[in-house]
């Protein structure tokens, strides 16, 4: 079966190993243009593209995937499958004909649930206990074809936006033979997806990754797990932003009497633990590492000595 991989982030790096590793017959690896990255802006290649090329691969970097050129392409490659994982194109209807055994896509959600583009984000921001893998195959709607297979993933405690996304496409590579055998067969038990409502997962942007410290202190929290390390949730201090990558609840049990006085926001205690900050709803954020604009990853004592942090200031 001829197979042509589709995908961008890291996400899928297991993924098209899983398929190599299976000696499957990848016949190309379609993937974003190379774009500029990081601090300096240097053109980059994406985390695919570096590994289709380790192995040889055939790469296609369309800049519109439906266009005239894309389909002629992909349609020269006789596609028998096209596997998709995380690629930041949408395909057309035209496209997804292309291939005999049609489009099979991985998403790291419990479908319908966090439908889109950032799934993983959201389902750590909204406080999710549990979230999954869903093989569907692919039709016009995002998100929105007939499901093969679903699997159900406990989020550990204090689990982050990498820590659970590697988790998952680790599993999603593990479950990747046998959903491509009942592809092969013709033998998939094929699942509508159930018309419920549903929270879109999507595209992270600026304004969410802004810490309100008035808001519930649990909230706070998960937002900085589901944004490291990228984008990073942040806050300011004395007018710098301040990116913070790490971060925990403080048990209530430790909170001293005297936080009441402060505003949300403030600065309560500093220790070689971290940097505790009072929250809207009177519980305590416990800081433990941060990125300090125009500089690098840092634990809370560097930032505190570096940044002659006080008692009493506050994050905006």
């Amino acid at each position: 079966m001829r197979i042509v991989f589709i995908g961008t982030s890291s996400f899928g790096i297991p993924i098209l190993s899983k398929l190599m590793d299976l000696k499957k017959d990848v016949v190309a690896v379609i993937t974003q243009p190379d774009r500029p990255c990081g601090r300096g802006k240097k053109i980059q290649a994406s985390p695919i593209k570096a590994l289709a090329l380790q192995y040889g691969l055939y790469v296609f970097q369309p800049e519109d995937i439906n266009s005239e050129d894309a389909i002629r392409e992909i349609s020269r490659l006789q596609p028998d499958l096209i596997v998709l994982v995380a690629y930041g194109q949408i395909l057309s209807g035209t496209v997804l004909k292309l291939p005999t055994h049609g489009c099979l896509n991985i998403h790291p959600s419990l479908l319908p649930k966090y439908k889109g583009p950032a799934p993983i984000n959201w389902a750590l921001i909204k406080g999710e206990e549990e979230t999954g893998i869903t093989f569907l195959f692919m039709d016009e709607k995002i998100d929105a074809g007939d499901i093969i297979l679903q699997k159900r993933i406990k989020i550990l405690a204090g689990e982050n936006f990498e820590q659970l996304s590697s988790r998952l496409a680790e599993e999603s590579a593990k479950l990747l033979e046998g959903v491509l055998f009942t592809v092969e067969k013709e033998e998939c038990t094929l699942c509508p997806q159930p018309q419920e409502e549903y929270f879109y997962a999507r595209k992270i942007d600026k304004d969410d990754c802004r810490i309100d410290w008035k808001q519930d202190s649990r909230k706070i929290c998960n937002l900085i797990r589901g944004l490291t390390l990228s984008p990073c949730a942040y806050t300011e201090y004395d007018g710098r932003r301040v990116k913070i990558v790490e971060a925990h609840l403080l048990d209530q049990k430790e909170i001293r009497d005297n936080s009441w006085s402060y505003q949300p926001g403030s600065i309560i205690e500093l220790s070689k633990n971290g940097i505790m900050v009072l929250a809207g709803d009177g519980r305590v954020v416990v800081i433990k590492k941060v990125i300090p604009s125009g500089s690098s990853e840092m634990d809370a004592s560097g930032f505190i000595n570096g940044y002659h942090v006080e008692v009493g200031d506050r994050f905006e």
